[in-house]
Formats: C-alpha cells, structure tokens, sequence
C-alpha cells in the first residue's frame, strides 16, 4: 500500500465515526444541506494529521447568462460548469486524483467560485467516502419542529443529565444514546446537541469535557 493510499484510509477511518452533519440550511427552499464550508471545518484537521496536501486545479470553463426581464435592464443570471481536478499528495510523493464536475448560477460575480466550491466539496465526499448518517438534528426535524425545539423550554433535567454523561464517555457512548432516544427526547435536546457531540470528539480524541457546562 503506497503512502497516499494509507493517509487517506486513515482519513476515512476518522471521518467514518462522525459522519459530516446538514448544517447549513437554504431559507428560502426550506432544506438543509452539507456545504463547502461544513467539509473543509470536518475535514482539514484530519488531512493535517494524516499529511495529505491538496493541489486543484479546474479546466472546462463554461458560463452563459440569461436575462431577466427586459434585457435593457441589465439584470441577469450567471450559470457556470467547470471541472475540477483535485490532486492528493503525501510527503513522499505519491497521490491520487480526483476529478468532480462543479454546477453554480449567481446574479452577481460569484457563480464561478460557488461551481468550484461545489467541484471541491463533491470530490472531498467522494475520496474520503464521507457518511452522510452524522448525528444530526436535521435526519429527523422538519422546519416546523425546529422551530417548536428553538422555542421549546430546557430540557429536563434527568435527561440533560443523561446525555451530559454519555457525550463525557466518548463519541460511542453518545451515539449510542442519541440512537436509542425517543424522537420526543431527541426534539427536547436539539438545541444542545453540536455541543453534546462536539464534547463527545474530544473526549474521544483524548481532550477535556464541557458537557456540563
């Protein structure tokens, strides 16, 4: 097995424990998704560790514009395609490539940078085989009940305590719990949950807990 191929195992081994949770949300569609931004903060520590550096590199240009309204106006809709071809090096040499096609329109000047973002992102999931079953309030609330659990009073207190102790015991024992819970309990903690697992990782990475806190 050649460096690269072992570094980014690694990578998928780590990555495989916590998955990358929906925690961006289009408003004005109403879903939530995994975006750039969520996989670089997920997945950038980890290439540190295992010693992958990321070299791009993008070819296939193509940006059209449609018009909206009276053309005179001046207001349009920039679409963009490109590839995106990813190289993943370790410190002796060896590599792999990944090429993703990137999607995006914008209104303004950004429809390029967003299909490169996309291009980037898809070619992260894939390489590293990212889960998409992270511990996430988004796999079981829908818009109205995120909006019940953000106006919802604390939790109570033998299930605050409950859950506090599973993410100080590690990641495991948190998934477990967040597992097994009823959708009642998982509604009533949906506020506390991204610092209920952040607490998990580091337990589980050897760090101090601040569950309770």
């Amino acid at each position: 097995m050649s460096k690269i191929q072992a570094a980014v195992l690694g990578v998928m081994k780590d990555i495989a424990t916590t998955g990358i949770a929906k925690l961006q949300r289009n408003i004005q569609q109403g879903y939530s998704f995994r975006g750039i931004e969520s996989a670089m903060n997920e997945l950038s520590p980890l290439l540190v560790k295992h010693g992958i550096t990321v070299t791009p590199s993008y070819s296939e240009l193509l940006v059209h514009e449609r018009f909206r309204g009276d053309p005179k106006d001046g207001r349009a809709i920039r679409f963009c395609t490109l590839k995106g071809t990813f190289r993943f090096s370790a410190e002796d040499g060896s590599h792999v490539v990944s090429e993703c096609y990137g999607e995006a329109m914008d209104s303004g000047d950004k429809a390029v940078t967003k299909a490169q973002s996309i291009a980037f992102r898809t070619a992260l999931f894939q390489q590293f085989v990212v889960p998409t079953m992270a511990m996430d309030p988004e796999s079981y609330l829908d818009a109205e009940d995120e909006d019940i659990a953000l106006n919802s009073p604390a939790p109570p207190d033998e299930l605050m305590d409950a859950a506090v102790n599973a993410a100080n015991a590690g990641l495991e024992a948190y998934k477990s719990f967040w597992q097994s819970a009823t959708p009642a309990d998982r509604l009533a903690l949906a506020t506390h949950h991204a610092q209920l697992k952040a607490t998990a990782q580091r337990v589980t990475a050897g760090g101090d807990t601040d569950a309770g806190q």
